[in-house]
């Protein structure tokens, strides 16, 4: 008698009435291995196996299958073994060089998509940049000081020139290092420092030791440019190199974001910062290479007017750390005036109420232009006589406003009883600054020279 095949148990709803072969269209090739494997021929018993090893174990193991299950798998593997060893060479080492042109294409490709994040330059101490236009301030202005800057009644300050940047490091054309260090975070305060390349074959080994110590101020009216900025950057390379100093570029604070006394406050806070470095450190281009006992300061502009304020407060009262000394100034085209007219100084009102009218600007009306801040020849000769230095260097540019107002400056520092050594540069026939301008130039290269000798002289 043949047995009748079991009794369906099956535990899912109406599952007798699935056809096999719609299943098998449905659910992966494997299952129907499997059945075949379990000799399974009744329907219903494949149907309900079906589901339930479909659902109960929708990725069953290798392990749970029987060996017959794997032999497919293994004679594919053996098949591409085959073909991949009846490979000529040329045909093998051109897939294995696709191989490893698809592993570097996956390694650097993330590279290239990942966002990179680069590391700027020290910020300056006021944002060179700004969103300012007319349009945004409705023409609003409330200081036109061209060609410098414009100044919005909504606050906004918008600079026309001194905002590009070079980055710090070694110059191609004079080997002069150059760093950027931050000496105050606080207020921002921050510099620019430049050591000379070793001294040329020949040269004695004091050329190599020890090196003068400079602190430079550059100028822009107390509102624009910066240490950073591509003309003083090249000048302090050039003097630097033609000097061999170890000089610290100061970034000082600008108006009208920062009014007068901030720049006064910043430049004598890095004076102090590159003295008491030059004596016990830590910063090693100071204390390994610079000479404190011959200390110089140097400017252009405002930065020559920032020079002389500097050795009048040494000299009045406000010491100086460590003990330190001034051993000279350089004023380059000094940014000095006054009320009064001097010498051959223009005549003209409007001019002369232009330049009283910018300096309230950066000053926020602190100070009058008689203040001798401004106007050195409106300190008593007694405070003028201590003038806290030993040597004075003045260069003048004969087109200059401020020629004769410079010139001016010598005489009253000679009149006044100081007993230094003073010394007067004049370039006929130039603008005021012009050696920034075009530094090629004979004239520029002249100053140039003279302005190296005076701070690397014993």
């Amino acid at each position: 008698m043949t047995a009748s095949p079991p009794k369906s148990s099956c535990k899912y709803k109406r599952c007798d009435a699935i056809p096999y072969s719609i299943l098998s269209e449905v659910l992966p090739s494997r299952y129907s291995l499997i059945i075949q494997a379990h000799h399974l021929p009744n329907p219903q018993f494949q149907v309900e196996f079906l589901l339930s090893s479909y659902l109960l174990h929708p990725r069953p193991s290798p392990q749970s299958l029987p060996g017959s299950l794997h032999e497919p798998r293994r004679t594919m593997v053996s098949k591409i073994k085959r073909q991949l060893a009846s490979l000529p060479t040329l045909a093998k080492a051109a897939l294995l060089l696709l191989t490893l042109l698809l592993l570097l294409a996956a390694i650097l490709l993330p590279i290239f998509l990942i966002p990179r994040h680069r590391r700027e330059p020290l910020p300056p101490a006021t944002p060179p940049g700004d969103n300012c236009s007319t349009a945004a301030n409705g023409g609003a202005v409330a200081f036109d000081f061209s060609p410098f800057l414009v100044k919005y009644r909504t606050g906004c300050v918008h600079r026309m020139d001194g905002t590009e940047r070079v980055p710090a490091g070694v110059d191609a054309a004079t080997g002069v290092a150059s760093k950027d260090v931050v000496i105050d975070p606080d207020t921002g305060l921050s510099a620019r420092m430049y050591l000379p390349p070793p001294a040329a074959a020949g040269k004695t080994k004091e050329d190599d030791d020890l090196l003068p110590v400079l602190v430079f101020y550059h100028g822009g009216a107390f509102v624009i440019m910066s240490p950073f900025e591509p003309k003083y950057h090249a000048y302090l390379n050039a003097l630097v190199a033609r000097a061999r100093v170890v000089a610290v570029s100061v970034d000082y604070r600008l108006a009208p974001e920062h009014p007068l006394p901030a720049a006064y406050d910043d430049s004598w806070a890095a004076l102090n910062w590159v003295i008491r470095n030059a004596g016990a450190g830590p910063e090693p281009w100071l204390w390994d290479r610079g000479n404190l006992s011959r200390l110089f300061l140097a400017g252009d502009s405002a930065g020559a007017n920032i020079v002389h304020n500097m050795a009048m407060r040494a000299g009045n009262g406000s010491t100086l750390d460590r003990g330190a000394a001034i051993r000279g100034i350089l004023l380059l085209d000094p940014y000095f005036w006054g009320k009064r007219p001097v010498g051959a100084e223009t005549t003209d009102p409007a001019t002369r109420r232009q330049y009283e009218v910018t300096w309230s600007f950066v000053c926020a009306g602190r100070y009058g232009i008689d203040d001798p801040r401004i106007d050195p020849l409106a300190t008593p000769p007694a405070e003028l006589r201590r003038l806290a230095c030993s040597r004075v260097a003045v260069t003048v540019s004969g087109l200059d406003d401020f020629e004769a107002r410079g010139k001016a400056y010598v005489a009253a520092l000679n009149g006044s009883g100081w007993g230094g050594e003073i010394v007067q540069y004049e370039t006929a026939g130039e603008r005021h600054v012009y050696f920034l301008d075009a530094p090629a130039s004979p004239k520029s290269a002249k100053e140039l020279a003279f302005a190296a000798g005076y701070l690397s002289r014993e």
